[in-house]
């Protein structure tokens, strides 16, 4: 189940569209245990990749429409990292550029379990290896409608 931090949800309340919130993040894949929400910090996990625009470090964009509540990655862009470590990835994390996994309700990021089928981030090759690259060709949130 994908965990918005209070930050997030604060923002889209004020700010208004997930796009504009979220252009401008990475997406960061760990092992270790699960925080128990997104405002949690990052205790005893082991950074496995972070993921950029290009694998060049570049922040990450999102389409400029959401055909029912689905917003998607931008298709110019290849979401890639190169692994940090290997590892099996046990939940991802979004976030914004600066954010040092410190515990926050006010940092916008959100996370989900990543891993194998049936989690919230699919990886189809597991474990990760040590510096091979890592990619995403599909990558999207979405709204529930109820």
């Amino acid at each position: 189940m994908i965990k918005l931090s209070t930050g997030l949800r604060e923002e889209l309340a004020v700010a208004g569209a997930l796009k504009d919130v979220l252009d401008g993040g990475f997406l960061r894949l760990y092992s270790g245990p699960v925080p128990a929400d997104a405002d949690a910090a990052l205790s005893g996990v082991t950074l496995l990749n972070e993921i950029s625009a290009g694998g060049t470090g570049t922040p990450l964009t999102f389409e400029g429409t959401a055909p029912g509540g689905v917003l998607v990655k931008s298709v110019a862009e290849t979401w890639t990292g190169d692994n940090l470590t290997g590892g099996t990835p046990t939940f991802f994390r979004y976030v914004l550029s600066g954010d040092a996994g410190d515990a926050s309700s006010s940092a916008v990021r959100f996370q989900g379990s990543a891993g194998a089928l049936g989690s919230d981030m699919f990886i189809s090759v597991l474990p990760l290896v040590d510096e091979a690259p890592l990619s995403f060709s599909v990558f999207q949130l979405t709204l529930p409608a109820q």
